[in-house]
């Protein structure tokens, strides 16, 4: 293999790994701060669980949150 195209795809790799973190963790911290704006003593929990089990308790926490409101001040 060439060493050029195998460096473009090691970083090609990199992006796309990379990206799909970060957007698990920027929805592990929107949960984290949601909770904590409802005044869950388990948003800690939440974040970690997010971040390592990913989508099973973003879809958990949005089914058990699905009836109450948005939080006073973000309408």
């Amino acid at each position: 293999m060439d060493p050029v195209l195998a460096q473009f795809e090691t970083f090609r790799s990199f992006l796309y790994y990379g990206a799909i973190y970060g957007i698990v963790l920027a929805v592990a911290v929107w949960i984290y701060r949601d909770a904590k704006a409802r005044g869950s003593d388990r948003a800690l929990a939440w974040f970690l669980a997010t971040l390592v089990f990913t989508i099973l308790p973003v879809l958990l926490y949005m089914y058990l949150h699905r009836d109450v409101g948005p939080v006073d001040g973000e309408r």
